[in-house]
């Protein structure tokens, strides 16, 4: 007779890896290509952001380089109007995202956001669950800087997936 089961057995579960998932684990990203693609992304968001950010600086009696406490700085206009980033962001990007998961570099270098299963990602998921809990923590100092590299290091691990990709289920696949 067999025994009965142990109720103070811990709970057991089968745990699929990511690879699991109808091959996009060969499909994966190289991290280098994920970095280029992230390269050109923040060279296009700060050439887009930047220009303004100058031209509305000196509206406002920016002086580039002479300021004191009451001339407002260059960078005023983004500081104040942190909806600005995200329209350029969506702008540049939101098309892309919704219909193909890439930004302006992903779609450059061929790779694709998708969800770990390899399914479609949705624009939600990508600006709500990926994008903005990254730009929220962000904001603050200490804390966003550390969770920065934090989010960074992740890539190391066998799936690819930085700390947003872990929070959003996603992967980023070759294209």
């Amino acid at each position: 007779m067999a025994d009965p089961p142990n109720p103070y057995a811990p709970p057991t579960a089968t745990v699929a890896d990511v690879g699991d998932h109808a091959g996009t684990y060969t499909r994966l990203a190289k991290r280098g290509t994920r970095l280029d693609a992230f390269i050109i992304y923040g060279l296009v968001m700060l050439l887009l952001l930047l220009a303004p950010a100058m031209l509305a600086g000196m509206a406002l009696g920016g002086s580039g380089g002479t300021a004191d406490a009451t001339t407002p700085s260059i960078f005023l206009w983004v500081e104040v109007h942190p909806i600005v980033g995200l329209l350029v962001f969506v702008a540049v990007n939101g098309y892309w995202l919704h219909t193909r998961g890439q930004s302006v570099g992903k779609r450059l270098l061929g790779i694709r956001i998708v969800r770990s299963t390899g399914a479609r990602a949705t624009l939600s998921r990508i600006i709500f669950a990926r994008y903005l809990p990254t730009q929220a923590v962000g904001m603050f100092p200490i804390i966003g800087m550390l969770y920065a590299l934090i989010d960074i290091l992740f890539i190391f691990r066998d799936s690819r997936q930085c700390l947003h990709d872990t929070i959003a289920d996603t992967i980023v696949v070759k294209d």
